[in-house]
């Protein structure tokens, strides 16, 4: 695209924040830069595969990918402006056009690489049968899926997905580290199996994940909607849902089995299981300190300025601010040995696809706000139970609309938190699993700690992105602080 690296760089600092894949929404972009681009073999248009450097005011850089075309007109996509003199073809973010997107996907099946203009390389790796099949089929069909979020997500014909990764991280992204894992040294298939990866590879830098390609699952919704629709049904109605309660149960034996086919193949060390220490202690009391402290002062500083419920659920946590410190050293006071291990990292019921058997699990990248370092370190398995069950919580207020009294009946009528665990406890148990506590104490507290720490998060993000929300959390810190276990 011929002007291209002279134009944009002035046009992305208006385009980027309008992008729903954008994260640096909240900050002030400083200047922009196309650090490479990656022609696409495409018979009768430009296309391109641009990673953009952005510089924030505050001095934080980070690298976005874009998939840009040259068209005649804008087709609805989202447009940069025409490129040239007003009567230039339109240049526009064509990551959801399909035939755009059929030049991204075609080199899975050619030969596995694209030069960069600035000596580096785009890499097609770990393409599997079905990919190569369908993708070498010219009837195959690229389409857009879902809401755009922090990723671009296509479904190919009707057995792939691919899914475009747009904010670039160094290192190979835990989506086709743990994909990859799952599908090559498991028999594990309550997920989508690994098809293929496209990485980024910068002439004198750490590669970056740029794309996964996986296989497609049939299903009827996620998780969320599934469990929200049968509250709805339940309110009313009057009945309880059949399926409801066999259905989590299940969805906590497909947890358990999870867990223990990421802790099954020890001989490869990403993924081996090791003994928690009291160093990893430390760490994780520390690091619940720190949260700790850091929601405290912030229920302090916008407690004034919030409606009296939830005014009200801030003072009282902030009467029990004694509390804190007993629930931050959990692990002391419950020292029962169990090992850490790879996890999910961002557990909850919309990363879990209801299908006719029962559930799947996806998105096994961990939490995208986070370094890739950080997502790829172990844990306790705990953490992604507790993250499923806050997730209970959210669905609870969102079918209750908020009001309180509604909400309880509802964790008592159907319930969501018991057959959950009853199923996941369960699975465990027969599966000998050392990655969870044996001891039910030490369990419970280890639950209510990884409980607080998820509420503790969601405090942050609620109170900096949804303000009107910041109850749920300051409920959930609440009754972390009043449980027994704490």
């Amino acid at each position: 695209m011929h002007g291209l690296h002279e134009s944009l760089p002035g046009r992305l600092p208006a385009f980027l924040p309008q992008q729903r894949w954008f994260g640096g929404k909240a900050r002030t972009i400083s200047a922009c830069e196309i650090e490479d681009t990656a022609d696409l073999p495409v018979a009768d248009r430009d296309v391109a595969v641009v990673i953009a450097g952005v510089l924030y005011s505050d001095g934080v850089q980070e690298r976005y990918a874009l998939l840009l075309s040259c068209l005649p007109d804008a087709r609805g996509l989202p447009s940069l402006g025409r490129l040239g003199d007003p009567a230039g073809p339109w240049i526009v973010e064509a990551a959801t056009d399909s035939e755009a997107a059929r030049a991204l996907l075609r080199s899975f099946t050619g030969d596995g690489h694209i030069p960069t203009r600035r000596g580096g390389v785009l890499r097609y790796a770990d393409v599997g049968p079905v990919a190569r099949r369908d993708l070498a089929n010219a009837a195959t069909t690229v389409k857009a899926v879902g809401a755009e979020q922090s990723n671009t997500s296509l479904r190919v014909g009707s057995t792939l997905a691919f899914k475009l990764f747009r904010r670039l991280q160094p290192g190979e992204n835990p989506e086709v580290e743990v994909g990859r894992f799952l599908t090559s040294r498991t028999a594990f298939r309550a997920m989508s199996a690994l098809e293929g990866s496209l990485t980024y590879f910068p002439p004198s830098r750490q590669p970056a994940t740029l794309g996964v390609l996986q296989t497609w699952i049939d299903n009827r919704g996620d998780g969320w909607s599934y469990v929200l629709a049968a509250l709805d049904e339940h309110l009313r109605t009057g009945t309880r849902p059949p399926q409801l309660t066999p259905d989590l149960t299940r969805l906590g034996a497909i947890t358990a089995d999870f867990h223990a086919a990421l802790e099954s193949d020890d001989s490869v060390e990403a993924f081996r299981p090791e003994p928690v220490h009291a160093g990893d202690i430390d760490t994780w009391s520390a690091q619940m300190r720190d949260r700790v402290s850091g929601a405290f002062a912030l229920i302090d500083a916008r407690l004034d300025s919030w409606p009296d419920e939830t005014r009200r659920l801030g003072a009282s946590i902030l009467s029990k601010s004694h509390f804190a410190p007993a629930v931050a050293a959990a692990g002391r006071s419950a020292p029962c040995p169990f090992h850490k291990m790879r996890i999910h990292g961002d557990y909850h019921l919309g990363q879990t696809l209801k299908t006719p058997s029962g559930f799947a699990i996806i998105d096994f990248e961990g939490e995208p706000a986070a370094p890739i370092a950080s997502r790829r370190q172990k844990h306790c398995a705990l953490k992604d139970v507790a993250g499923m069950l806050r997730s209970f919580e959210y669905a609870i207020e969102r079918a209750s609309d908020h009001r309180p009294d509604i909400a309880d009946r509802l964790r008592v009528s159907p319930g969501l938190r018991d057959p959950f665990l009853d199923g996941y406890l369960r699975s465990a148990a027969s599966r000998g699993t050392a990655s969870i506590p044996a001891d039910r104490p030490a369990l419970a507290r280890w639950l209510t700690f990884y409980e607080l720490e998820k509420a503790l998060y969601e405090l942050e993000y609620e109170v900096n992105n949804r303000p009107e929300w910041a109850h749920i959390p300051l409920r959930g810190i609440l009754r972390a602080l009043d449980t027994p276990a704490a």
